[in-house]
């Protein structure tokens, strides 16, 4: 079998088609790794193919700019953004696609993806990875920009609300996506985010009881736990292990590899640290947004696999990314979440129904509301929670389940 597992985004929309294409890799099977140019490196490093779908120029400009992260303009800026490369994704998947034996695995944001199920006949999967993007009006997702469904709306109106929500993303992407499909032949979309799911077979890479399935979710969506992969198999960093164990429990400090524009959170986190009397872990990829002089508690780190980094730190406080979430509920290791936009909301929700964090509000982000929180987390009861949660989220690898799942789809197929 050969199995193309595309995605663009940044590492947490990338580390679990890689961990995938690892484990597929390992079955026995042949995988290309279709994703920006930023991750060919990475791709190559552990055996699989690789075909870029977003140059280094695009990704640079997608980090840059300043509505990425906003709540409600980043759906638009990404539209914007995305939406003159489907043509040419197309043509690259539809050409990988068309060899005998292919299975494609998509992210649902990839619409060149669908297309190519649509047109050349690909049995195709979706990899979801976050409950966040599945709409339902029987327990609907906490959304950004306050856009949440109420809890008071009856059920007519919580399906308008979705369909306004297609609405919206008719006039944002659907638009250039139908000129694409009206030179394919293909009759135009008009429910896009119906659409974009695979009817085939929809894997969520979350387990049911983080996210408990609904029965207006799409049926072909099966549950097949969190993925374990950090984007490397190594230890941590020379000199991050001996700081972590050279003193109390460190907290962590992120905002996700995207993030370039984050200097206001992290010399706040330092702030919170000094008020906590608290040693502070800072993971950037990009130093430059870090304060020019660190005290001897506080240390930076560029990358850190957070499975081997957070079961040695005190709590970690991030933007509520699956893959950073998912991670601090494996460690045992209590979460601040700081949502910012897209699915964090939501992840952030269920981590404090959960009991082994909380969130913080856009008007919360102060030194001090950090450190109260932080305090209010650094407990024995919410350790001891944490620990029960993580004992569950240790389970089956999620890949492994994928992996063979993928397999059995693909006898069905061929």
């Amino acid at each position: 079998m050969h199995v193309i597992l595309a995605t663009v985004g940044t590492d947490g929309d990338v580390f679990p088609h890689l961990g995938l294409g690892s484990v597929l890799r390992e079955r026995g099977h042949r995988v290309t790794l279709a994703a920006p140019e930023t991750y060919r490196a990475r791709a190559e490093a552990l055996g699989l193919a690789f075909a870029s779908l977003v140059t280094t120029a695009e990704v640079g400009r997608m980090l840059a700019h300043p509505d990425l992260f906003h709540p409600l303009r980043s759906g638009r800026m990404m539209a914007r953004w995305g939406a003159p490369m489907i043509p040419r994704q197309y043509e690259l998947l539809a050409d990988l696609a068309r060899e005998p034996g292919t299975v494609l695995v998509t992210n649902p944001g990839l619409l060149a993806g669908r297309l190519v199920q649509e047109k050349v006949r690909c049995p195709t999967a979706s990899l979801l990875l976050q409950p966040g993007l599945v709409p339902s009006s029987t327990a609907p997702p906490k959304m950004t920009g306050g856009l949440t469904i109420p809890s008071w709306f009856p059920r007519p109106l919580r399906e308008l609300y979705w369909l306004a929500l297609d609405v919206a993303g008719y006039w944002l992407v659907a638009r250039s996506l139908n000129s694409v499909r009206a030179t394919l032949k293909l009759a135009p979309v008009r429910r896009l985010f119906r659409w974009w799911w695979s009817p085939d077979l929809v894997i969520g890479l979350f387990p049911n009881w983080y996210a408990e399935p609904q029965p207006d979710w799409p049926p072909q969506l099966r549950l097949a736990g969190f993925g374990r992969f950090d984007g490397t198999r190594n230890d941590l960093p020379d000199g991050v292990r001996a700081f972590c164990t050279a003193g109390s429990p460190p907290v962590a400090f992120t905002l996700g590899t995207g993030m370039t524009r984050a200097r206001g959170f992290f010399r706040t986190a330092v702030a919170a640290c000094e008020s906590l009397g608290a040693r502070g872990l800072l993971l950037t990829k990009y130093p430059e947004q870090l304060p020019a002089r660190l005290p001897p508690t506080i240390r930076h780190c560029g990358f850190a696999p957070f499975r081997a980094l957070l079961p040695l730190c005190g709590a970690v406080v991030h933007h509520g990314g699956i893959g950073t979430t998912a991670a601090a509920l494996e460690s045992g290791c209590p979460q601040l979440v700081l949502p910012l936009a897209w699915d964090q909301p939501d992840n952030a929700a269920r981590v404090a129904r959960l009991g082994v964090g909380a969130s913080l509000g856009s008007r919360q982000r102060t030194s001090g509301h950090m450190a109260r929180a932080l305090a209010r987390l650094v407990t024995p009861a919410v350790r001891a929670r944490c620990a029960e949660v993580a004992a569950k989220a240790r389970g089956e690898n999620g890949l492994e389940v994928a992996a063979g799942w993928l397999e059995e789809f693909a006898r069905a197929k061929f």
